[in-house]
């Protein structure tokens, strides 16, 4: 089966950040980390004559209390409220459309002030909650079965537009999520400094609190950022997005694996477990006729063998853009037990989610592509 030819591309990792788009460029308080937050805050608080308790009061509303607008901060004055107001940010997201699943799982279209576009995903699954959440708006990596790279890149998100996601969704939703996972729009490490920044604001006791072994970072596979992220966040979990086995097929549904071929991003995996300890997660996505043959099932089993892992595969799910079928219950099972008979780790089926709702990454922004509301 043919695949759509998208250009070679040469990524980046220093894109500008959309924040430099807000015209009064305002500090995003839920951006700041906890040194930021004594600094800029401490230093807006002499501007403003205000005693320094008041920074700790301020951080309660933003992180704990999950306020929704200034005005609910009645301990505040309200001539300091109303100075907070022009001269910084509470919320960068704007909610633009919210749609329900039968199953449960509920997306978000979320604007910026820019009027770009990007989503997050809340997924309950007894008690479990997941938040699935964005670190670019759109993608330039352009796998040809993601909907993100159809939509375009439109920059990196702030640490506060990664951050903002996850109060917006637990004010929204009425929970705090149990684990939270950067699998939405974007490639995570090609935007790793303000992702690293969102981590620490995440896990801060001080101010969101979340344990950060319930984070899990998923990524097509940048190896220098792969073990620096074990240096800096050992806690994180890497999940790996493979979905081909040879350097020929990935190069072409993942250009970035041109840049990155396979030997160099499993050699930056084995460095992984080596400094953390943790196994990873190989995603795989089944594209019927493409990558589900017995001899890419042999291949798969060979790199899970390679490292303590576990594989988790996953159905495509279609859109207009990407001409792939849907894999059967049955293709599935029989590519799992192909791979069963030469790995003997955990081999997961991922139960689809949203489908009813334009689950996937990228399919609600790309269906609402024109409308700037």
């Amino acid at each position: 089966m043919n695949t759509p030819n998208h250009p070679p591309q040469n990524i980046s990792d220093t894109d500008p950040t959309l924040a430099s788009q807000d015209p009064k460029d305002r500090l995003e308080l839920v951006g700041l980390t906890g040194d930021e937050w004594k600094a800029s805050i401490g230093a807006l608080l002499k501007e403003e004559k205000q005693p320094a308790y008041r920074g700790k009061t301020l951080s309660s509303w933003v992180f704990k209390h999950l306020a929704t607008s200034f005005d609910q901060m009645s301990d505040l004055p309200k001539a300091f409220r109303e100075n907070l107001a022009q001269k910084t940010i509470l919320h960068p997201l704007t909610e633009s459309n919210r749609q329900v699943s039968e199953d449960g799982t509920e997306k978000f279209l979320w604007r910026l002030n820019s009027g770009h576009a990007l989503e997050s995903v809340f997924i309950p699954d007894g008690n479990r909650r997941t938040f699935c959440i964005s670190t670019q708006a759109g993608c330039p990596v352009k796998c040809t079965f993601c909907a993100t790279g159809y939509g375009g890149f439109d920059g990196q998100l702030t640490p506060g537009q990664i951050v903002d996601q996850v109060i917006q969704l637990s004010h929204s939703t009425g929970m705090l999520p149990t684990n939270i996972v950067f699998m939405g729009m974007g490639e995570p490490l090609l935007n790793a400094p303000n992702v690293y920044k969102s981590i620490e604001i995440l896990t801060a006791p001080d101010q969101l609190g979340l344990g950060t072994r319930r984070l899990t970072l998923s990524t097509v596979g940048i190896p220098k950022r792969i073990i620096e992220l074990a240096k800096l966040h050992p806690q994180v979990k890497l999940a790996v997005s493979l979905h081909a086995t040879n350097d020929e097929l990935r190069d072409e549904i993942i250009p970035l694996n041109k840049q990155y071929p396979l030997e160099m991003l499993l050699s930056s995996i084995k460095e992984h477990h080596r400094i953390t300890g943790k196994k990873v997660t190989f995603e795989y996505i089944i594209l019927p006729g493409v990558n589900d043959s017995e001899e890419d099932a042999r291949a798969l089993a060979r790199i899970a063998r390679s490292t303590p892992s576990r594989v988790n595969l996953i159905g495509f799910n279609p859109f207009p853009q990407a001409h792939y079928g849907k894999p059967t219950v049955p293709q599935i099972q029989w590519f799992r037990n192909e791979i069963a008979t030469r790995f003997d780790g955990e081999i997961m089926i991922r139960r689809s989610r949203g489908e009813d709702i334009q689950g996937a990454c990228g399919q609600l922004s790309l269906l609402h592509a024109d409308d700037k509301s």
